[in-house]
């Protein structure tokens, strides 16, 4: 994600809903909505900018009325428009059947965990994780750091662990059911490599050439961070790490952007991510 677009938002700002589930066979399923990747930021015309009950009343006017959203991709970097059918009527929870929460766009890619090698016969490999195509985006448990998955892998150790996971060569979301199991035979709970940090985050995709778009957009390049600017790759193992991931105090110019070198310190310090927001999120 080294030099990507940049593209103007109707409005203005930086924040609006992420999308962090949606149901099957909801108005939001029916609207195109993906999980993780985008941000209601627009509706009815009414930009969606601050953290307050607009988008809930907006919905609850137009029940059984289709109404236009705009959304904005974090992984195309592109916003497009939709039309979505509040209903009560679909048979699920929620006028639209999706889960948002507030928060900024910038930093929305870089909580997520890079599946790297899996072992045969390991509980990663019964759960059917791909290798360097899987991508662990989330779970029932809001995380929101590093050592995030690494604690709750511990606290699931022999018990059923939901997690969500992104595919890169299926470009789409799904749920995986792993159970962590130190037994298994290998070394680790989960039997595979995992990577985190800037290396490791998914890839952008970028407008197809010629792909007409209704909204102007400014673009700008940025130099990819080269190792004198205290950048390393981080190469975490599967299992629970016996000391924390902390912020290497050697990171330089990068911590400006948002990004930071990591590594393992004895010393308990959160990872810095420019991912804002509450941490519960709102089903609609």
């Amino acid at each position: 994600m080294g030099a990507s677009p940049s593209i103007e938002i109707p409005g203005g700002g930086k924040e609006g809903y992420h999308v962090l589930r949606v149901q099957e066979n909801s108005p939001g399923r029916r609207a195109g909505l993906e999980p993780f990747f985008d941000f209601i930021i627009s509706i009815c015309d009414t930009r969606l900018n601050r953290d307050n009950d607009t988008l809930k009343e907006l919905l609850k006017m137009n029940v059984e009325k289709p109404v236009k959203m705009l959304l904005y991709s974090s992984k195309t970097l592109a916003v497009r428009e939709t039309t979505v059918t509040p209903s009560n009527m679909w048979g699920g929870q929620g006028l639209l059947g999706v889960s948002i929460r507030f928060c900024s766009f910038e930093g929305a890619n870089e909580n997520v965990w890079h599946v790297l090698e899996v072992e045969p016969n390991s509980p990663a490999s019964l759960a059917d994780l791909r290798p360097h195509a899987d991508y662990i985006i989330g779970a029932d448990t809001a995380m929101t750091e590093s050592e995030d998955l690494f604690s709750l892998i511990e606290t699931h150790e022999g018990k059923e662990l939901k997690l969500y996971v992104y595919n890169t060569d299926a470009d789409n979301c799904r749920e995986v059911v792993i159970t962590p199991n130190s037994d298994w035979g290998g070394e680790g709970s989960l039997g595979c490599g995992i990577g985190y940090g800037y290396l490791h985050r998914i890839p952008t995709l970028p407008f197809a050439e010629g792909k007409k778009i209704s909204l102007p957009v400014r673009t700008h390049y940025e130099p990819l961070p080269s190792p004198k600017d205290g950048f390393t790759e981080v190469h975490l193992s599967a299992v629970v790490p016996t000391v924390p991931i902390a912020v290497s105090s050697s990171a330089s110019t990068g911590l400006e952007q948002g990004l930071a070198s990591l590594s393992v310190s004895s010393n308990p310090t959160s990872v810095l991510s420019s991912h804002t927001g509450t941490l519960s999120s709102l089903t609609l």
